[in-house]
């Protein structure tokens, strides 16, 4: 008797052997191609679709970092930290410069100039708005896509070439005339941080022409673009609100039933700002990879 179980272990004949589901399926299900590292308790948990199905013994993990988003982005939560709201950021930010059009309570017209920027706003005398960083990974193994977000007291400061926290080690990789696709990266925790904080460093070349084949074509996959992209849900920070979600960007997904809240990280110093005019508004980010590194180097 054929069982649900043994039906999907069975050998496939060609024509329903297919790279994944298609259109309706996804439509019907859901986003269930939706897969994350999470970083809780300071622990790496494999997250997909909302459900934890693995965590780590290991302080470190490695993979290779297939895309990213061209910006630190920034949110903010209403209230203090409670791990079991669900709700969606009060307030965010795609470029660290201006709340975003879809956010619910913008807390005010530029980041810089905000309230919410400011130094002893937040907990333990932070700022209530935080600093991340979406990327988009591939385990060295295998070509599925995993989303980790990068907390800010990850991203900034400096630290040797054991410690880097995330800005200093891509300009590190660039200095040495390295692509970021080409290296296998290494996370590793902080153990002396009571909230998730990871240092970086490169501890090898891809091995292969054929994995750094996979890793390329894998960050032009959807799944990399909505790893990198900002998806109305809880999974990177947390609030104590429990208002209904506004309604997310067309190109977003849906928010996950049961994902897992990051806790807020300590305040660490946020990146000097550069003085002179205005910008004029920035084209719309590339999705080659080699390009966003050149954008870092610089």
């Amino acid at each position: 008797m054929t069982t649900q179980l043994s039906l999907f272990q069975q050998e496939l004949p060609d024509f329903l052997k297919s790279a994944e589901p298609n259109a309706l399926t996804k439509s019907l299900a859901g986003n269930t191609a939706n897969k994350k590292i999470s970083i809780r308790g300071n622990v790496f948990r494999m997250v997909v679709g909302g459900e934890e199905i693995r965590k780590s013994d290991s302080r470190s993990l490695q993979f290779i970092i297939v895309n990213a988003s061209p910006h630190v982005a920034r949110q903010f939560y209403e209230g203090a930290y409670n791990p079991e709201n669900k709700a969606a950021a009060d307030c965010w930010s795609l470029d660290g410069k201006a709340p975003d059009a879809t956010a619910a309570k913008p807390q005010g017209t530029k980041c810089d100039t905000c309230p919410q920027n400011i130094k002893g706003s937040g907990q333990n005398g932070g700022r209530a708005c935080r600093f991340l960083r979406r990327l988009a990974v591939m385990l060295p193994d295998a070509p599925d896509v995993y989303q980790l977000v990068v907390p800010s007291q990850s991203i900034f400061g400096k630290g040797d070439k054991n410690t880097m926290p995330f800005d200093q080690y891509l300009k590190y990789v660039a200095s040495n005339r390295r692509n970021i696709d080409e290296v296998i990266t290494q996370a590793t925790f902080d153990t002396d941080s009571a909230t998730p904080k990871l240092f970086f460093d490169a501890v090898a070349h891809v091995s292969s022409q054929e994995q750094l084949d996979m890793a390329r074509a894998a960050g032009l996959t959807e799944d990399a673009q909505r790893a990198i992209t900002y998806s109305v849900s809880a999974v990177e920070g947390a609030g104590n609100t429990n208002k209904a979600l506004p309604k997310p960007a067309e190109a977003n997904p849906e928010p996950q039933k049961g994902e897992v809240a990051e806790p807020q990280e300590e305040e660490v110093a946020e990146p000097k700002k550069r003085e002179g005019k205005a910008s004029k508004a920035e084209p719309a980010p590339k999705k080659d990879l080699q390009d966003i590194m050149k954008q870092w180097a610089e």
